[in-house]
């Protein structure tokens, strides 16, 4: 049984529409209680979408998430179970479609010739091996904090720039620049740590 399975509801909370309450009231545990009650639900919910229980621990945990953070937007003209079930169908199906185009952008001659190129390597020679060493970032790529590796993808993989960055994530463009000069500082200490002959790589 997961974490996601084993959660039970808070003592005295009795509904979703008690824990909404305490929630728009304000209340320091209110959206802990709405986690409690939904958590089974949720998870079952990811786990038939994705039929894959680390999958599914995943999925509800960025649906809470999202749903934290869009709660404001729920207007009460439809069941909160519903609105919540929609939540975790469109994280599903955004992580579904990011698993895809990374695997699609891993693949291409084209992404690793512009990752390392334009990002890495300075070498026109092209002494390293260009499609090793993307492999090398798109392996490290899934190991960095979740915002870096959501900067890191906006912009070196699918090419946005730190501005466009900036608007699809709400956050300051200077937030955009940080993360993605850790993320690749990151990912070139890891490559060289595993290869140290590749020190031409910036």
């Amino acid at each position: 049984m997961t974490t996601m399975e084993a959660a039970a509801p808070e003592t005295g909370v009795v509904s979703l529409d008690g824990a909404l309450a305490l929630v728009r009231r304000g209340h320091a545990g209110g959206f802990t209680r709405l986690v409690n009650i939904l958590q089974p639900r949720v998870y079952r919910w990811a786990l038939g979408i994705a039929s894959d229980p680390d999958e599914a621990d995943e999925i509800s945990q960025e649906a809470f998430v999202m749903v934290h953070r869009n709660l404001h937007q729920y207007r009460g003209d439809a069941p909160l179970e519903g609105w919540v079930y929609g939540v975790v169908r469109r994280v599903a199906n955004q992580r579904k479609r990011r698993r895809g185009r990374r695997a699609r952008l891993a693949g291409s001659a084209g992404w690793a010739q512009a990752t390392v190129t334009g990002v890495y390597t300075t070498d026109p020679g092209a002494r390293v091996d260009r499609e090793r060493l993307a492999a090398f970032v798109n392996h490290y790529f899934s190991g960095l904090p979740p915002r870096q590796r959501e900067v890191f993808d906006l912009v070196d993989l699918q090419g946005y720039d730190p501005a466009e960055a900036a608007v699809l994530l709400n956050i300051k463009q200077g937030t955009v620049r940080a993360n993605l000069f850790k993320a690749r500082a990151a990912i070139r200490s890891h490559i060289l740590a595993a290869h140290p002959a590749w020190g031409d790589l910036r």
